[in-house]
């Protein structure tokens, strides 16, 4: 199947879903709750690829998985608690794993060795220790986004996304240098 045709299906299936999540809630209302952007939310029922920072809030706000979010996979709705879901007071927390989970070393290599090959992607250069507290924060986000699930079949979407993000940031960043070189 080709790329561009893979992604519009997942694009409206993605959309799909979240205007099921969404139920008879405005768009508009629902952005509020979910702390996006109304604009941001619209773009997205449209077909845009969503950040992980703005599906995240999606899929809390309508009490739905992240993975089922994205992918249609796993199930509907969110474990909760009992899965050891981050808790308002851990995501004040420094960084580290949510209270009651402990710290997965694959997931975290995963974290750090992706981080690495997307730095690489995008001709950038990153320093060991650099890297390394990208990583961390990569490795926060995923748990969150899991609500705290480390297995690494729940964590892949997760991951992915927030490395999808990070290129399309860095290859933001060496456009907008670009242009200033060319000033």
């Amino acid at each position: 199947m080709p790329r561009k045709k893979a992604r519009a299906m997942m694009g409206s299936g993605l959309a799909s879903r979240i205007r099921e999540a969404i139920g008879t809630e405005s768009a508009r209302s629902f952005a509020v709750r979910a702390g996006i952007s109304d604009s941001t939310l619209r773009s997205i029922l449209k077909g845009s690829s969503p950040t992980l920072d703005s599906l995240v809030p999606i899929a809390k706000a309508a009490d739905v998985s992240v993975d089922w979010l994205a992918t249609g996979e796993g199930p509907k709705h969110r474990g909760g608690a009992a899965r050891g879901a981050p808790t308002a007071s851990s995501l004040d927390a420094p960084m580290g794993p949510p209270l009651g989970v402990s710290l997965d070393g694959r997931l975290l290599g995963l974290c750090f060795e992706g981080i690495r090959a997307t730095y690489r992607q995008a001709n950038a250069r990153v320093d060991d220790r650099s890297a390394g507290e990208l990583a961390g924060r990569l490795y926060a986000d995923v748990i969150a986004a899991t609500d705290g699930d480390t297995d690494l079949d729940a964590a892949r979407v997760a991951l992915r996304m927030g490395l999808r993000q990070l290129l399309r940031e860095l290859q933001a960043d060496s456009d907008a240098n670009h242009c200033k070189h060319l000033a």
